[in-house]
C-alpha cells in the first residue's frame, strides 16, 4: 500500500501533505496543523499550544495552530491530533489540495505548447 507524503518547501518551513492535502507545517516556531475551527479552538486551548502565522496570509493563519512543544512526547495525543488534521484536509470543507480546474489548466498548456 502506498501512502503518498510528500514535503515541500513552503512559507518559512516545510508543508506536509497525503494526496495532495496539506495537514501540517513544520517550522522554526513548531509543528503546525490545520484543523477544523472546532478542533483548532480545542486545541488553542491546551497550555503551550498557539496559532501559527503565516504573515502574508491572513485567511491561512485562521486554519492551523502550533501544538504544544511537550505534546511531541506524547505520541497517543499527537497522532490523535495529526488525524484529526489529517481528516479535516482531506474534507470537502477543510480542502487545499489542487482545485479541481488545476489539471484542465495544465493539460491546456501542454496542449498550446504543442501547436
Amino acid at each position: 500500500m502506498s501512502v503518498h507524503i510528500a514535503s515541500q518547501r513552503m512559507a518559512g518551513g516545510y508543508s506536509i501533505s497525503l494526496k495532495g492535502h496539506q495537514f501540517a507545517h513544520i517550522c522554526g516556531e513548531g509543528t503546525g496543523l490545520r484543523l477544523s475551527p472546532e478542533d483548532r479552538s480545542a486545541l488553542l486551548a491546551m497550555p503551550g499550544a498557539k496559532p501559527l502565522v503565516f504573515p502574508s496570509d491572513p485567511a491561512r493563519s485562521a486554519k492551523f495552530a502550533l501544538v504544544p512543544e511537550a505534546m511531541l512526547d506524547r505520541l497517543p495525543e499527537f497522532a490523535n491530533w495529526v488525524r484529526k488534521a489529517v481528516q479535516f484536509s482531506s474534507s470537502t470543507t477543510g480542502k487545499s489540495g489542487p482545485s479541481a480546474t488545476a489539471g484542465k489548466k495544465a493539460h491546456q498548456k501542454t496542449r498550446q505548447g504543442r501547436k
